[in-house]
């Protein structure tokens, strides 16, 4: 071996893609799993508990709940969604990161609509802003990116 010949260390291959190689999640995206896993277990317990009260007593269940089936429907909704997004996020799929800017830009509107209505949530408003914040940092935004298709040169 010629000792005047610089040690090149290997480097990755120009046909392999970014999603091939080990990505490292940062801080603030587990933060941010963790609020939605929190979020979607204390709605799957909310669902349950629905349920029960249900069995337990059908009609005097529905009549209490008719008032309030439609908010109730929309809870139910939003943890189907919320519980997708984070699969999303966890597997770094373009989607999940839509699907988290969709849900926070939800969760920003009723924020605004409840401080317009005398009924402040900061602690909400806060938390919704860091995140947009967060998640559109270009280091975190090129987690997701879709890898471009090589083209093979001639």
């Amino acid at each position: 071996m010629n000792s005047m010949q610089p040690h090149l260390s290997p480097q990755p291959s120009a046909t392999s893609s970014p999603s091939s190689a080990w990505r490292r999640r940062p801080f603030g995206l587990y933060m941010i799993l963790i609020l939605l896993t929190v979020q979607a277990l204390l709605g799957a317990l909310l669902a349950v508990a629905v349920g029960v009260g249900a069995l337990a007593s059908p009609g005097e269940f529905w009549s209490a709940l008719e008032p309030e089936f439609f908010d109730l429907a929309v809870s139910l909704l939003l943890l189907l969604i919320t519980a997708l997004v984070a699969i999303g996020l966890w597997r770094y799929q373009r989607w999940g990161w839509y699907g988290m800017m969709l849900l926070l830009a939800y969760y920003m509107a009723t924020d605004a609509i409840g401080y317009f209505g005398g009924q402040s949530d900061y602690l909400s408003m806060v938390l919704n802003v860091t995140m947009v914040f967060y998640l559109n940092q270009r280091e975190v935004r090129d987690l997701f990116e879709t890898p471009a298709v090589n083209e093979v040169s001639a």
